[in-house]
């Protein structure tokens, strides 16, 4: 018991140590930057939202309130940056939602950009409740659930049929949701920040344009050399792209 007590003792003691020792000067950089907020001044606002940042704090909140300052300076790019960031932590929250999709709507040239498969697009829609840390819970609930119904089968007579039904769904919401998972790690997921920028055949400004993209538009960063992302779109295709121009989510 001494030994539960002492190892509780320093659970706690590690997850007081992970709460930000300066919590309460947060609070005060919250009130100045929605009061920067409220007199307009959007930028100024973003700077102070991003200080807990720099001290490596986040919150869902806290990035869609930068989004908001950018959206508010018509800075595309940056909004649906933060706003992505906001989305993991707060998939659910209605008013994220409606900024992002209007952030969306004012992308330039949206027609030219690649969406992802339809499949894709389906499981994105789908899943978009649970964040990451919330899908790999129930991808262990449902291993779990397969090897409980493994047992039920072999002990239980009376529950043999559902046993096996129970296997088979189980194992079939496993597999999609691995992979929807393994969707969301695979690659560096980013956005495009710059107003207009052309991905190039090799990493120098003066290779040979490959295509075009546009502020807002989602990549995947699949390769570094220097100061060039080696960028991934939707369809496949590959392209070279200064990292400046390049947001990572």
């Amino acid at each position: 018991m001494k030994a539960l007590a002492l190892a509780s003792i320093i659970i706690i003691a590690a997850l007081a140590s992970a709460v930000p020792s300066n919590a309460a000067t947060y609070n005060d950089v919250f009130k100045k930057a929605a009061l920067l907020y409220t007199e307009g001044k959007y930028d100024e606002a973003a700077k102070e939202y991003y200080k807990p940042i720099q001290d490596g704090y986040e919150s869902g909140g806290l990035y869609y309130n930068i989004g908001n300052c950018y959206l508010k300076t018509n800075r595309i790019g940056y909004a649906i940056l933060y706003y992505e960031k906001a989305r993991r932590l707060i998939p659910v929250d209605e008013d994220l939602r409606a900024n992002y999709e209007f952030a969306v709507s004012q992308i330039k040239n949206r027609q030219s950009a690649v969406e992802r498969p339809w499949v894709n697009r389906q499981l994105d829609r789908l899943y978009s409740p649970l964040t990451t840390d919330a899908l790999t819970i129930c991808l262990f609930i449902l291993y779990a659930t397969i090897f409980a119904a493994a047992i039920a089968r072999l002990f239980i007579v009376r529950l043999r049929g559902f046993a096996i039904y129970a296997i088979a769904v189980a194992a079939v919401l496993l597999i999609i949701s691995s992979y929807v998972l393994y969707d969301r790690q695979s690659g560096v997921h980013s956005i495009v920040l710059a107003e207009k920028i052309e991905a190039r055949y090799e990493p120098f400004d003066g290779a040979t344009v490959f295509y075009t993209m546009y502020a807002g538009m989602r990549v995947d960063v699949v390769e570094t050399e220097g100061q060039w992302y080696k960028i991934k779109r939707p369809d496949g295709k590959t392209g070279w792209a200064h990292k400046g121009d390049i947001g990572v989510i």
